[in-house]
């Protein structure tokens, strides 16, 4: 890639000596991301001194037992889909190579940060930014889909913005080449709240489910909000049978000029023939609405928060590499872990033996970010920091920690984590029959109950009810009950405000 102006975001780790040295001609210098699936590393090519990300897949993925035994040739399908298009708004695609033990794929390295992180929290951009961003988008797809090539998963951790506010769209690794071969057009894998309708049926896709992202894309940068929010099931359900609510109908400051509410209807259409039919026709009527000039990248304001975010969160070419490998075929890739929320726990503080350092003294802190480290790469120290902040004991800085993991992950890092804190009472983590790993005894009142069920009600609509009723019954106090409320809220959902909101009921 091009020389980096602005140093945007921090030194990442060195390569760990279980890494490789060296993949093809490419030499390894830094971790970048971790998963479930694979690594990627920051490699240079040493025929011409260029930096590039290398995307590896797991070996145990490779091999004949492999749980994913379809991990490897969606591996290959993203080389494929990638390295056939050239434009300045997706990353390039420069190698696909194999090893003994491992295939990776050589990319552009692009150092930036996500869009997830601009806007996570329901912040907005300026209208000229979000236009910006959309027009770019477009163009990329465009590109795609003249191709043969759609995205099939959309979203902000999937678009990266460049120090220059350029928009760089990343991870082919589910998208569909178009082909005569038109088997298996019902495996679903995607990212609930993204996908188009067509997606959870027996309808075979076609470049128009990108149009769909794109118009739930551009009702979230105009408004700050999701149209589709809650479960995965939630979501679902309204996807298939409800319309979201126009977006200059929201009661917001400044407010959506009503001119984008057709476009954003267009592409959010349930039938694919009655959405745009090309990225060129939404590209159209996004200027049209808009009646003015559209800036070709970011404005300096908007780079600045982004310069901001980038030196808050320390975010990477692929933060987290592909989906878990025991994912159903219906279930949504892993994104960015969502941190832990913001508003006081209220842990109960455990007695320790006379003169020992506070349980979350920052001397402990390094030894919990060494076992999170394998699981969430550079993202573990911000991760153990937040947790540090707003605990008191141990166990309460663990269970805090894991919020940030697949649930798959959980039980083993809290076991592993907990052996260097013997004499420390730690509770195991969440699983559907018993208590969440939160500490605290406030009595859980009815009362308490309905607040929060009427509180979540408004965040995810009906289906709160049933959650409100489940997280009652494997709840012992009050602190657990609302981890749980927030935990089964869903991604769509800002985790930070809705503790907050729990926390203020009398």
């Amino acid at each position: 890639m091009s020389a980096r102006p602005i140093d945007f975001a921090p030194e990442l780790p060195v390569v760990p000596d279980s890494a490789p040295r060296q993949l093809g001609k490419y030499l390894v210098t830094r971790v970048l991301g971790e998963g479930a699936m694979g690594v990627v590393y920051l490699a240079v090519d040493p025929h011409i001194h260029r930096p590039v990300a290398i995307k590896a897949i797991r070996a145990s993925l490779l091999a004949p037992g492999a749980r994913d035994i379809a991990a490897a040739t969606r591996f290959r399908v993203e080389a494929q889909a990638a390295g056939r298009l050239s434009h300045p708004n997706i990353v390039s695609v420069y190698e696909y190579g194999e090893t003994p033990s491992e295939r990776y794929i050589a990319m552009e390295y692009v150092h930036g940060t996500s869009l997830l992180e601009l806007t996570r929290g329901g912040a907005r951009l300026p209208l000229d930014d979000a236009l910006s961003l959309m027009l770019q988008l477009l163009g990329a797809l465009e590109c795609a889909h003249a191709q043969g090539v759609w995205h099939r998963d959309i979203k902000p951790a999937n678009l990266l913005i460049t120090p220059d506010g350029r928009l760089k769209v990343s991870d082919f690794g589910i998208a569909r080449i178009d082909s005569a071969d038109r088997t298996h057009h019902t495996t679903v894998l995607g990212s609930p709240g993204y996908m188009a309708p067509e997606r959870y049926t027996d309808e075979a896709p076609d470049q128009r489910v990108d149009i769909f992202s794109c118009g739930v894309l551009l009702y979230e940068l105009l408004t700050g909000r999701a149209p589709f929010q809650g479960s995965s099931s939630a979501v679902m359900y309204q996807v298939l049978h409800q319309t979201p609510p126009a977006p200059s109908a929201l009661p917001l400051r400044p407010a959506v000029p009503s001119r984008f509410d057709a476009v954003v209807a267009l592409a959010l259409a349930r039938r694919p023939e009655d959405r745009f039919a090309s990225a060129a026709e939404m590209r159209d009527a996004l200027c049209a609405a808009a009646d003015r000039t559209i800036r070709p990248t970011l404005s300096v304001e908007t780079l600045v928060r982004l310069r901001t975010a980038a030196a808050d969160v320390p975010t990477q070419v692929l933060p987290r590499l592909g989906p878990r490998v025991d994912e159903a075929a219906n279930s949504a890739p892993v994104s960015l872990p969502l941190p832990a929320a913001s508003g006081p726990m209220r842990p109960v503080p455990q007695a320790a033996p006379a003169g020992a350092p506070p349980a979350t003294a920052p001397s402990l802190l390094p030894t919990v970010e060494a076992e999170l480290l394998p699981l969430l790469g550079p993202m573990a120290g911000l991760v153990v920091r937040d947790a540090a902040r707003h605990c008191h004991d141990v166990g309460t800085l663990l269970a805090r920690a894991a919020q940030s993991l697949d649930e798959d992950e959980r039980a083993g890092f809290i076991a592993r984590a907990a052996r260097h804190f013997p004499g420390n009472a730690v509770a195991p983590p969440s699983v559907p029959s018993r208590p969440l790993p939160v500490l605290g005894d406030t009595p859980l009142s009815p009362a308490v109950v309905e607040q929060a069920r009427q509180i979540l009600a408004q965040e995810i609509g009906p289906l709160a009810t049933l959650i409100a009723r489940r997280a009652a019954a494997i709840a012992s106090s009050r602190e657990q009950f609302f981890a749980a409320l927030v935990e089964q809220a869903g991604d769509e959902v800002d985790r930070r405000a809705l503790i907050a909101r729990f926390w203020k009921i009398a």
